[in-house]
């Protein structure tokens, strides 16, 4: 009976033991090490470390897009932060998606109002044009979560005898674009509520319709 117990015990611990090690494997697979040349000049820089074997394609993607997918479109924004210290760059590189994605939604407004403007009472436009700025700033961004994250830790060579690291991170994040259209829309709909005359209220809404058909491009 001891016997038994004996090599039970014995194979329980050889299976916990080759359990912990495909694990650690594992683990250090997720990372890639890389070899560095013996050889660098001043002002090089050489990747020694990388979440995956090479870049991503999703890095080199435009900053701020429009993405179809699977039927549903998404506003999708990347940032590329380098700092010295890794959970830094983490933190600033967030930061900076909402910030991108800000910036992109501006410049997306301003292109869809001027495209539908076009189709609005003239007599209208100019305190149109004073409206559009506000909009901008009160577009509320919901929704966004990251979706992807790559980095790398970078040798750079200081001088002959010194060599200095630092990190590179990418990251991209994803929006709803109904979303974006749902804040803008709620936006614009504060300005039909103000407006003085029922012709303005009119304009207001024919610039919204128009608005949202950029929407299905």
């Amino acid at each position: 009976m001891k016997k038994k117990k004996t090599i039970l015990t014995v194979i329980l611990t050889l299976t916990l033991l080759s359990l912990f090690i495909v694990t650690s494997c594992a683990k250090k697979s997720l990372v890639q090490t890389e070899k560095v040349p013996k050889r660098t000049k001043v002002g090089e820089e050489v990747i020694v470390e990388r979440s995956d074997s090479k870049v991503p394609k999703w890095a080199f993607a435009s900053e701020f897009d429009i993405v179809k997918e699977k039927g549903q479109k998404f506003v999708y924004v990347i940032s590329d932060i380098s700092d010295k210290d890794r959970r830094a760059a983490e933190r600033i590189a967030e930061g900076d998606l909402k910030k991108r994605v800000a910036e992109g939604i501006k410049t997306l407004v301003n292109s869809q109002f001027v495209e539908a403007l076009s189709g609005t009472n003239e007599t209208f436009s100019q305190s149109f044009e004073s409206y559009v700025a506000t909009v901008t700033d009160n577009v509320a961004i919901v929704g966004l979560q990251v979706t992807d994250t790559y980095w790398e830790k970078v040798q750079r060579k200081k001088s002959k005898d010194e060599v200095e690291y630092f990190y590179r991170i990418v990251k991209r994040a994803r929006m709803p674009y109904e979303n974006y259209v749902s804040a803008r829309d709620k936006a614009w709909e504060d300005f039909v509520v103000k407006a003085e005359t029922d012709e303005e209220r009119d304009e207001l809404n024919k610039l919204i319709a128009g608005m949202k058909q950029t929407d299905d491009m």
